[in-house]
């Protein structure tokens, strides 16, 4: 379990709030709507210079606020991992697509802050100037990488090239799709009842479907176009 803010030292407790601030309104305002000295103020830092002088930069704030999440999330994804390969049993795409989603799941229900997550990772990763290949190479990301070894193993058919693009467009929607239930959760007028643990069953079945998908003539055809130049 994360250390209690109030038992972390007086510097590490300001990053914190520092972070969970600027996470909250690049959630609600986007990443280029919120400045740094939004950030201060909603942190109730009295230096106006707080955020400049913890992380230097906005993109900096942006990674401690990844590295942050991803430390939780990446213990919770290494500790499926091993248990599924550790079973002795097959393991399956979908087994591998459900750990790759439900630990994003566990950190956004964890606490309040954790919906706040989910929002700020679909405006980061839309956003142009933000490498997203960057951002999973970062600390904590081991988990992810034995993922994409696993996942990779189990679709021995899926060429490298179309299984690097499927995954890129897999997390796009694993992310977008969590922060729309997020978002339609928070209004008020909520007509999209569905229920949470079949929401993210469904989505797991979805994206294991999507990477799993047999390669179409036409997709093979521009395979065999690329290998031949």
């Amino acid at each position: 379990m994360p250390q209690s803010q109030h038992s972390k030292p007086p510097r590490e407790h300001t990053r914190q709030q520092l972070i969970l601030a600027a996470e909250k309104l690049f959630a609600e305002s986007g990443i280029d709507g919120v400045s740094l000295r939004q950030i201060n103020i909603e942190a109730g830092q009295k230096n106006s210079s707080a955020a400049h002088y913890h992380f230097g930069s906005k993109e900096a704030l942006i990674l401690s606020i990844y590295q942050h999440r991803m430390e939780h999330v990446n213990e919770r994804r290494l500790a499926t991992l091993n248990k599924l390969q550790q079973s002795g049993n097959a393991i399956s795409v979908r087994h591998v697509v459900g750990a790759i989603v439900h630990p994003i799941v566990e950190e956004i229900d964890a606490d309040d802050s954790g919906r706040n997550y989910i929002r700020f990772m679909a405006q980061a990763i839309g956003h142009p100037q933000l490498d997203l290949i960057a951002l999973w190479r970062q600390e904590h990301s081991g988990g992810l990488a034995r993922a994409l070894e696993l996942l990779q193993a189990a679709l021995p058919d899926i060429p490298e090239p179309i299984f690097g693009q499927r995954f890129g467009l897999a997390f796009e929607q694993i992310v977008h799709s969590l922060a729309d239930r997020e978002k339609l959760r928070r209004t008020e007028k909520n007509t999209f009842e569905v229920d949470a643990a079949l929401f993210v069953s469904n989505l797991v079945d979805c994206i294991a479907g999507a990477m799993a998908a047999p390669i179409s003539a036409e997709t093979q055809h521009e395979i065999n176009r690329l290998q031949l130049n």
